[in-house]
């Protein structure tokens, strides 16, 4: 289908097309085959989309009955303490996760703790980049930069 009119007749077959350009459209659908097949995969995929409905779940009387009744008491009071109880209990294992993950960690040097360990390769990390920095050719960019802002300088210099 090269004749140009895929999207209108996915506009025409939507009924989304003014009268007047339905039309014509309708008349193009009529004399080519290739359009006349697209109009017609659509109707046959809408077809099989309104085959295909679910149905709604089917519930027991028994699970209606319970979902419908109002709650206890005693169910409503300790709706908030159970999900607090749940939030502490997760919070108590992930503490003492992390608690035991530390453990096998030595405090031999007050100067060999983690925190010194990780700023100095940070520190290694930083001096990495600008020596990789010194030899790239993004290095030459301010220099190229203010090479060019001086040019730019004396070519106004000489026209003023």
């Amino acid at each position: 289908m090269n004749c140009g009119y895929k999207e209108k007749i996915i506009l025409y077959f939507y009924g989304e097309l003014p009268e007047r350009s339905a039309a014509g459209i309708k008349r193009h659908i009529d004399a080519c085959a290739s359009c006349a097949g697209e109009l017609a995969v659509l109707k046959e995929l809408t077809a099989q989309f309104e085959i295909f409905k679910p149905e709604p779940p089917l519930l027991s009387a028994a699970g209606q009955a319970f979902a419908a009744r109002e709650p206890g008491f005693w169910e409503t009071a300790l709706a908030g303490f159970k999900a607090a109880a749940l939030a502490g209990a997760f919070t108590a294992a992930f503490l003492l996760a992390f608690r035991f993950m530390g453990a096998h960690k030595s405090a031999d040097a007050v100067w060999n703790n983690d925190i010194n360990s990780n700023l100095d390769s940070i520190e290694y990390g930083i001096y990495s980049l600008e020596d990789d920095m010194l030899y790239s050719p993004s290095a030459d960019f301010d220099y190229s930069c203010a090479g060019i802002e001086a040019q730019r300088q004396r070519i106004a210099e000489k026209t003023t």
